[in-house]
């Protein structure tokens, strides 16, 4: 057997031995975070409860930068009562596709690259399908979450880094 087999073959060895430490380790984990417990109607449900939550933390960004810096006027409208555009956006991301990327990622629209190659990084590891393997619903209902992951990560990818 030559050097480089038996080099390869003590790597293999190694990554095993630790993909089987990490697994063990999420077994332990009392933080809550690990979804293998969780049905495919519970995990949907988890996704929009942070949806839902990042939405509201979204909104409530939006509305501290929409406070009027002139205190005698009314929140939304300009001198002489004529109404002002609360939040403008450039036309790129008017795009729902990709709103709906940045959604998907958990990230706040117009966030750059890094950041969202951070966030689908963390997602990916979450809710990889080798991680939920203990069912074929919840390795399906993985695949569809990754699946939209990757094609959320590729658009805004594109898009990011022209």
């Amino acid at each position: 057997m030559s050097i480089g087999r038996r080099l390869i073959d003590l790597a293999r060895a190694e990554l095993n031995s630790l993909l089987d430490r990490a697994a063990r380790a999420d077994e332990d984990d009392d933080f809550g975070t690990s979804t293998d417990h969780l049905s495919d109607r519970e995990l949907e449900e988890e996704l929009e409860r942070r949806r839902q939550a990042r939405q509201e933390a979204e909104r409530a960004a939006q509305g501290a930068r929409r406070t009027s810096t002139r205190a005698s006027e009314p929140l939304g409208e300009g001198p002489g009562g004529r109404r002002r555009p609360e939040f403008r956006r450039s036309s790129s991301d008017d795009s729902n596709s990709v709103r709906r990327a940045y959604a998907a990622l958990e990230v706040p629209p117009g966030s750059n690259f890094e950041t969202v190659r951070r966030a689908y990084r963390t997602l990916m590891r979450k809710y990889h399908p080798d991680l939920h393997t203990a069912t074929p619903e919840k390795q399906k209902a993985a695949n569809e979450i990754t699946q939209k992951l990757t094609d959320s990560y590729k658009l805004l990818e594109k898009k990011l880094r022209k």
